[in-house]
Protein backbone atom coordinates (compact mmCIF):
# COMPACT_ATOMS: atom_id res chain seq x y z
CA UNK A 1 0.00 0.00 0.00
CA UNK A 2 2.84 2.38 0.84
CA UNK A 3 4.45 1.79 -2.56
CA UNK A 4 1.09 2.24 -4.34
CA UNK A 5 0.54 5.54 -2.54
CA UNK A 6 4.02 6.69 -3.50
CA UNK A 7 3.43 5.82 -7.16
CA UNK A 8 0.02 7.52 -7.19
CA UNK A 9 1.40 10.61 -5.49
CA UNK A 10 4.22 10.73 -8.05
CA UNK A 11 1.80 10.66 -11.00
CA UNK A 12 -0.65 13.16 -9.51
CA UNK A 13 2.16 15.48 -8.44
CA UNK A 14 3.71 15.27 -11.90
CA UNK A 15 0.40 16.14 -13.53
CA UNK A 16 -0.02 19.12 -11.23
CA UNK A 17 3.54 20.32 -11.85
CA UNK A 18 3.12 19.92 -15.62
CA UNK A 19 -0.16 21.82 -15.48
CA UNK A 20 1.46 24.69 -13.61
CA UNK A 21 4.32 24.82 -16.09
CA UNK A 22 1.87 24.89 -19.00
CA UNK A 23 -0.08 27.70 -17.32
CA UNK A 24 3.10 29.71 -16.95
CA UNK A 25 3.95 29.06 -20.60
CA UNK A 26 0.47 30.12 -21.75
CA UNK A 27 0.67 33.30 -19.71
CA UNK A 28 4.09 34.17 -21.12
CA UNK A 29 2.75 33.56 -24.63
CA UNK A 30 -0.07 36.03 -24.04
CA UNK A 31 -2.97 33.59 -23.52
CA UNK A 32 -5.41 33.81 -20.59
CA UNK A 33 -4.25 30.57 -18.98
CA UNK A 34 -7.30 29.80 -16.81
CA UNK A 35 -9.75 30.54 -19.62
CA UNK A 36 -7.79 28.40 -22.07
CA UNK A 37 -7.64 25.47 -19.63
CA UNK A 38 -11.37 25.73 -18.97
CA UNK A 39 -12.03 25.71 -22.73
CA UNK A 40 -9.69 22.74 -22.98
CA UNK A 41 -11.68 20.90 -20.29
CA UNK A 42 -15.00 21.63 -21.99
CA UNK A 43 -13.57 20.51 -25.32
CA UNK A 44 -12.49 17.21 -23.79
CA UNK A 45 -15.57 16.25 -21.74
CA UNK A 46 -18.17 18.89 -22.57
CA UNK A 47 -20.41 16.58 -24.60
CA UNK A 48 -20.76 12.84 -25.15
CA UNK A 49 -19.38 13.31 -28.66
CA UNK A 50 -16.18 14.81 -27.23
CA UNK A 51 -15.87 11.99 -24.70
CA UNK A 52 -16.42 9.36 -27.40
CA UNK A 53 -13.75 10.88 -29.62
CA UNK A 54 -11.34 11.02 -26.69
CA UNK A 55 -11.96 7.35 -25.91
CA UNK A 56 -11.45 6.41 -29.56
CA UNK A 57 -8.19 8.40 -29.53
CA UNK A 58 -7.13 6.37 -26.49
CA UNK A 59 -7.81 2.98 -28.04
CA UNK A 60 -4.56 2.58 -30.06
CA UNK A 61 -2.63 4.30 -27.27
CA UNK A 62 -3.72 1.64 -24.78
CA UNK A 63 -2.34 -1.10 -27.01
CA UNK A 64 0.92 0.62 -27.95
CA UNK A 65 1.31 1.56 -24.27
CA UNK A 66 0.90 -2.11 -23.36
CA UNK A 67 3.45 -2.99 -26.04
CA UNK A 68 6.00 -0.66 -24.49
CA UNK A 69 5.04 -1.44 -20.89
CA UNK A 70 5.34 -5.22 -21.03
CA UNK A 71 8.70 -4.96 -22.80
CA UNK A 72 10.11 -2.33 -20.45
CA UNK A 73 9.14 -4.39 -17.38
CA UNK A 74 11.25 -7.20 -18.80
CA UNK A 75 14.19 -4.87 -19.35
CA UNK A 76 13.70 -4.94 -23.13
CA UNK A 77 13.59 -1.44 -24.58
CA UNK A 78 11.27 -1.97 -27.52
CA UNK A 79 11.03 1.40 -29.29
CA UNK A 80 9.51 -0.28 -32.33
CA UNK A 81 5.79 -0.19 -31.54
CA UNK A 82 5.46 2.44 -34.27
CA UNK A 83 6.73 0.11 -36.99
CA UNK A 84 4.88 -2.87 -35.53
CA UNK A 85 1.58 -0.94 -35.52
CA UNK A 86 2.20 0.22 -39.11
CA UNK A 87 2.62 -3.38 -40.23
CA UNK A 88 -0.47 -4.32 -38.22
CA UNK A 89 -2.45 -1.83 -40.31
CA UNK A 90 -0.83 -3.24 -43.48
CA UNK A 91 -1.87 -6.75 -42.48
CA UNK A 92 -5.44 -5.57 -41.85
CA UNK A 93 -5.65 -3.85 -45.24
CA UNK A 94 -4.11 -6.85 -47.02
CA UNK A 95 -6.49 -9.37 -45.51
CA UNK A 96 -9.56 -7.16 -45.96
CA UNK A 97 -8.91 -5.92 -49.51
CA UNK A 98 -6.73 -8.59 -51.12
CA UNK A 99 -7.01 -11.97 -49.42
CA UNK A 100 -10.60 -12.39 -48.20
CA UNK A 101 -13.61 -11.59 -50.40
CA UNK A 102 -15.88 -8.67 -49.55
CA UNK A 103 -18.72 -11.07 -48.75
CA UNK A 104 -16.80 -12.86 -46.00
CA UNK A 105 -19.04 -13.52 -42.99
CA UNK A 106 -18.72 -10.89 -40.29
CA UNK A 107 -17.72 -13.36 -37.56
CA UNK A 108 -14.88 -14.69 -39.70
CA UNK A 109 -13.66 -11.44 -41.24
CA UNK A 110 -12.91 -9.48 -38.06
CA UNK A 111 -11.11 -12.17 -35.99
CA UNK A 112 -9.04 -13.26 -39.00
CA UNK A 113 -7.96 -9.70 -39.73
CA UNK A 114 -7.07 -8.94 -36.11
CA UNK A 115 -5.09 -12.18 -35.75
CA UNK A 116 -3.19 -11.45 -38.98
CA UNK A 117 -2.26 -7.99 -37.67
CA UNK A 118 -1.07 -9.43 -34.37
CA UNK A 119 0.97 -12.09 -36.18
CA UNK A 120 2.72 -9.58 -38.44
CA UNK A 121 3.38 -7.24 -35.50
CA UNK A 122 4.89 -10.15 -33.57
CA UNK A 123 7.01 -11.14 -36.55
CA UNK A 124 8.37 -7.60 -36.85
CA UNK A 125 9.18 -7.60 -33.15
CA UNK A 126 10.85 -10.99 -33.50
CA UNK A 127 13.24 -9.56 -36.11
CA UNK A 128 14.71 -7.26 -33.46
CA UNK A 129 14.84 -10.13 -30.98
CA UNK A 130 16.71 -12.36 -33.43
CA UNK A 131 19.19 -9.60 -34.26
CA UNK A 132 19.88 -9.13 -30.56
CA UNK A 133 20.21 -12.82 -29.85
CA UNK A 134 22.32 -13.85 -32.86
CA UNK A 135 24.29 -10.70 -33.73
CA UNK A 136 24.28 -8.68 -30.53
CA UNK A 137 22.42 -5.72 -32.08
CA UNK A 138 20.81 -3.76 -29.21
CA UNK A 139 17.02 -3.95 -29.40
CA UNK A 140 16.67 -0.23 -28.71
CA UNK A 141 18.70 0.48 -31.86
CA UNK A 142 17.24 -2.18 -34.15
CA UNK A 143 13.63 -1.32 -33.29
CA UNK A 144 14.19 2.37 -34.08
CA UNK A 145 15.69 1.47 -37.46
CA UNK A 146 12.94 -1.06 -38.13
CA UNK A 147 10.39 1.74 -37.68
CA UNK A 148 11.86 3.55 -40.71
CA UNK A 149 11.95 0.32 -42.69
CA UNK A 150 8.30 -0.37 -41.86
CA UNK A 151 7.29 3.11 -42.99
CA UNK A 152 9.21 2.72 -46.25
CA UNK A 153 7.69 -0.71 -46.77
CA UNK A 154 4.23 0.79 -46.24
CA UNK A 155 4.88 3.33 -48.99
CA UNK A 156 6.11 0.63 -51.40
CA UNK A 157 3.05 -1.55 -50.78
CA UNK A 158 0.60 1.33 -51.14
CA UNK A 159 2.16 2.38 -54.42
CA UNK A 160 2.18 -1.24 -55.61
CA UNK A 161 0.08 -4.27 -54.65
CA UNK A 162 -2.12 -2.48 -52.08
CA UNK A 163 -2.77 0.66 -54.14
CA UNK A 164 -6.44 1.62 -54.34
CA UNK A 165 -8.01 0.77 -57.68
CA UNK A 166 -8.73 3.81 -59.84
CA UNK A 167 -7.26 6.32 -57.35
CA UNK A 168 -4.33 8.71 -57.72
CA UNK A 169 -3.99 9.00 -53.94
CA UNK A 170 -1.38 6.78 -52.31
CA UNK A 171 -3.69 4.70 -50.16
CA UNK A 172 -5.27 1.29 -49.93
CA UNK A 173 -8.80 0.39 -50.98
CA UNK A 174 -11.46 1.05 -48.39
CA UNK A 175 -12.26 -1.91 -46.19
CA UNK A 176 -15.49 -3.76 -47.03
CA UNK A 177 -18.29 -3.33 -44.51
CA UNK A 178 -17.78 -6.81 -43.04
CA UNK A 179 -14.30 -5.79 -41.84
CA UNK A 180 -15.38 -2.70 -39.91
CA UNK A 181 -15.51 -3.02 -36.13
CA UNK A 182 -19.11 -2.89 -34.85
CA UNK A 183 -20.37 -0.06 -32.69
CA UNK A 184 -21.14 -0.57 -29.00
CA UNK A 185 -24.91 -0.60 -28.38
CA UNK A 186 -26.30 2.44 -26.55
CA UNK A 187 -22.93 4.19 -26.77
CA UNK A 188 -23.02 6.23 -30.00
CA UNK A 189 -19.69 6.90 -31.63
CA UNK A 190 -17.80 4.09 -29.85
CA UNK A 191 -16.68 0.89 -31.56
CA UNK A 192 -15.76 -2.37 -29.85
CA UNK A 193 -12.07 -1.65 -30.28
CA UNK A 194 -12.01 -0.01 -26.87
CA UNK A 195 -13.40 -3.21 -25.33
CA UNK A 196 -10.70 -5.22 -27.10
CA UNK A 197 -8.02 -2.82 -25.85
CA UNK A 198 -9.25 -2.99 -22.24
CA UNK A 199 -9.50 -6.79 -22.48
CA UNK A 200 -5.90 -6.86 -23.75
CA UNK A 201 -4.86 -4.78 -20.72
CA UNK A 202 -6.63 -7.23 -18.42
CA UNK A 203 -4.92 -10.16 -20.12
CA UNK A 204 -1.57 -8.40 -19.83
CA UNK A 205 -2.10 -7.88 -16.10
CA UNK A 206 -3.18 -11.51 -15.67
CA UNK A 207 -0.08 -12.80 -17.44
CA UNK A 208 2.30 -10.49 -15.58
CA UNK A 209 0.81 -10.83 -12.10
CA UNK A 210 -0.62 -14.35 -11.98
CA UNK A 211 1.58 -16.61 -14.11
CA UNK A 212 5.06 -18.05 -13.81
CA UNK A 213 5.88 -16.59 -17.22
CA UNK A 214 4.99 -13.10 -15.99
CA UNK A 215 7.08 -13.56 -12.84
CA UNK A 216 10.04 -14.64 -14.95
CA UNK A 217 9.62 -11.57 -17.13
CA UNK A 218 9.69 -9.34 -14.04
CA UNK A 219 12.77 -11.05 -12.58
CA UNK A 220 14.52 -10.84 -15.95
CA UNK A 221 13.85 -7.12 -16.05
CA UNK A 222 14.99 -6.49 -12.48
CA UNK A 223 18.20 -8.54 -12.61
CA UNK A 224 19.08 -10.68 -15.66
CA UNK A 225 22.11 -12.17 -13.90
CA UNK A 226 20.07 -13.35 -10.92
CA UNK A 227 17.44 -14.67 -13.33
CA UNK A 228 20.04 -16.79 -15.14
CA UNK A 229 21.37 -18.15 -11.84
CA UNK A 230 17.81 -19.08 -10.88
CA UNK A 231 17.48 -21.12 -14.06
CA UNK A 232 15.28 -18.68 -16.00
CA UNK A 233 16.01 -18.75 -19.77
CA UNK A 234 16.60 -15.01 -20.06
CA UNK A 235 17.14 -14.92 -23.84
CA UNK A 236 13.98 -16.92 -24.46
CA UNK A 237 11.94 -14.69 -22.17
CA UNK A 238 13.24 -11.58 -23.90
CA UNK A 239 12.29 -13.06 -27.25
CA UNK A 240 8.88 -14.00 -25.89
CA UNK A 241 8.22 -10.49 -24.63
CA UNK A 242 9.15 -9.06 -28.04
CA UNK A 243 6.57 -11.36 -29.64
CA UNK A 244 3.94 -10.27 -27.11
CA UNK A 245 4.85 -6.61 -27.43
CA UNK A 246 4.70 -6.77 -31.22
CA UNK A 247 1.29 -8.46 -31.06
CA UNK A 248 -0.12 -5.62 -28.96
CA UNK A 249 1.27 -3.00 -31.35
CA UNK A 250 0.04 -4.84 -34.44
CA UNK A 251 -3.41 -5.05 -32.89
CA UNK A 252 -3.33 -1.28 -32.35
CA UNK A 253 -2.70 -0.64 -36.04
CA UNK A 254 -5.49 -2.98 -37.13
CA UNK A 255 -8.06 -1.53 -34.74
CA UNK A 256 -7.32 2.01 -35.90
CA UNK A 257 -7.85 1.00 -39.54
CA UNK A 258 -10.91 -1.15 -38.86
CA UNK A 259 -12.57 1.23 -36.42
CA UNK A 260 -11.70 4.75 -37.57
CA UNK A 261 -9.86 5.21 -40.85
CA UNK A 262 -11.20 2.43 -43.07
CA UNK A 263 -8.07 2.46 -45.25
CA UNK A 264 -4.31 2.92 -44.95
CA UNK A 265 -2.54 6.12 -46.02
CA UNK A 266 1.10 7.10 -46.41
CA UNK A 267 2.90 8.81 -44.84
CA UNK A 268 1.38 7.78 -41.56
CA UNK A 269 0.39 11.09 -39.89
CA UNK A 270 -0.08 9.88 -36.31
CA UNK A 271 2.72 8.24 -34.33
CA UNK A 272 0.81 6.00 -31.95
CA UNK A 273 3.87 3.86 -31.29
CA UNK A 274 6.01 6.70 -29.96
CA UNK A 275 3.07 8.14 -28.01
CA UNK A 276 2.59 4.70 -26.48
CA UNK A 277 5.99 5.00 -24.81
CA UNK A 278 4.84 8.17 -23.06
CA UNK A 279 1.59 6.43 -22.08
CA UNK A 280 3.52 3.50 -20.62
CA UNK A 281 5.78 5.79 -18.60
CA UNK A 282 2.86 7.87 -17.31
CA UNK A 283 1.03 4.67 -16.39
CA UNK A 284 4.10 3.43 -14.49
CA UNK A 285 4.20 0.32 -16.76
CA UNK A 286 1.12 -1.14 -15.04
CA UNK A 287 -1.74 -2.20 -17.36
CA UNK A 288 -4.36 -0.32 -15.32
CA UNK A 289 -2.16 2.77 -15.23
CA UNK A 290 -1.59 2.49 -18.98
CA UNK A 291 -5.35 2.42 -19.64
CA UNK A 292 -5.84 5.49 -17.42
CA UNK A 293 -2.91 7.33 -19.04
CA UNK A 294 -4.15 6.53 -22.55
CA UNK A 295 -7.63 7.84 -21.71
CA UNK A 296 -6.05 10.99 -20.29
CA UNK A 297 -3.98 11.50 -23.45
CA UNK A 298 -6.99 10.82 -25.65
CA UNK A 299 -9.08 13.42 -23.81
CA UNK A 300 -6.12 15.80 -23.89
CA UNK A 301 -5.90 15.55 -27.67
CA UNK A 302 -9.64 16.04 -28.12
CA UNK A 303 -9.61 19.08 -25.84
CA UNK A 304 -6.66 20.53 -27.75
CA UNK A 305 -8.46 20.05 -31.06
CA UNK A 306 -11.44 22.02 -29.76
CA UNK A 307 -9.30 24.79 -28.26
CA UNK A 308 -7.54 25.10 -31.62
CA UNK A 309 -10.82 26.04 -33.35
CA UNK A 310 -12.05 28.20 -30.46
CA UNK A 311 -11.55 31.94 -30.14
CA UNK A 312 -8.19 31.32 -28.48
CA UNK A 313 -6.78 29.47 -31.55
CA UNK A 314 -4.26 27.58 -29.40
CA UNK A 315 -1.99 25.41 -31.60
CA UNK A 316 -2.79 21.70 -31.34
CA UNK A 317 0.89 21.02 -30.57
CA UNK A 318 0.22 22.43 -27.09
CA UNK A 319 -1.11 19.00 -26.13
CA UNK A 320 2.17 17.42 -27.24
CA UNK A 321 4.05 19.97 -25.13
CA UNK A 322 1.98 19.02 -22.09
CA UNK A 323 2.62 15.30 -22.72
CA UNK A 324 6.34 15.90 -22.98
CA UNK A 325 6.43 17.95 -19.80
CA UNK A 326 4.44 15.25 -17.99
CA UNK A 327 6.87 12.50 -18.99
CA UNK A 328 9.91 14.60 -18.08
CA UNK A 329 8.52 15.48 -14.66
CA UNK A 330 7.66 11.82 -14.00
CA UNK A 331 11.17 10.72 -14.97
CA UNK A 332 12.65 13.29 -12.61
CA UNK A 333 10.32 12.16 -9.82
CA UNK A 334 11.07 8.50 -10.47
CA UNK A 335 14.79 9.15 -10.30
CA UNK A 336 14.33 10.98 -7.01
CA UNK A 337 12.24 8.16 -5.49
CA UNK A 338 14.73 5.52 -6.65
CA UNK A 339 17.59 7.46 -5.08
CA UNK A 340 15.67 7.79 -1.82
CA UNK A 341 14.94 4.04 -1.71
CA UNK A 342 18.56 3.17 -2.47
CA UNK A 343 19.79 5.46 0.33
CA UNK A 344 17.25 3.98 2.75
CA UNK A 345 18.45 0.42 1.99
CA UNK A 346 22.09 1.41 2.47
CA UNK A 347 21.52 2.83 5.94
Amino acid sequence: MKRWLAETSLVMGSMLAALLLVMVGLSLAGYPALNVLNEWRLGAVGTWFDVAVGIKNACPLILTGLAAGVAFRCGVFNIGAEGQSILGSVAAATVATRLLPAGTPYLLAIPTTLLAAMALGSLWGAVAGVLDRTRGVPIVLSTILLNFIALALLGILLEGPLHAHGSSVVQSDSLPHAFWLPMIPNMPGLHVGILIAVAAAGLSWLVQARTAFGFELLVTGLNPTAARLAGIPVASRQMGVMLLSGAFAGLAGAIQVMGIEGHVLTPNPTSYGYAGIAVALLGRLHPAGIVAAALFFGMLDQGAANVEISRYALPHQAADVLKGVLVLVILVGTSYLSRRRTMARER
